[in-house]
């Protein structure tokens, strides 16, 4: 995976309360061209990464700050 990596925040206000979850973010070349992200919990190793990880077009992110 690549050098480029970013935690990421999830907020969720809908009881008043703020949960927050990390992500870890990797980015990748995808086999098409430009860019892949892959998406995984911090402290993630082995059988854990394996099952629990997602790969999105890097085009599709975007902040949270530009969504709240």
């Amino acid at each position: 995976m690549s050098t480029e990596r970013s935690d990421t925040q999830q907020r969720n206000t809908a009881d008043g309360e703020v949960a927050e979850k990390l992500l870890t973010i990797e980015h990748e070349p995808a086999a098409g061209g430009g860019q892949r992200s892959i998406l995984y919990p911090p402290g993630s190793t082995g059988s854990e990464l394996e099952a629990n990880w997602l790969a999105v077009s890097s085009d599709l992110l975007v902040s949270l700050d530009d969504v709240q």
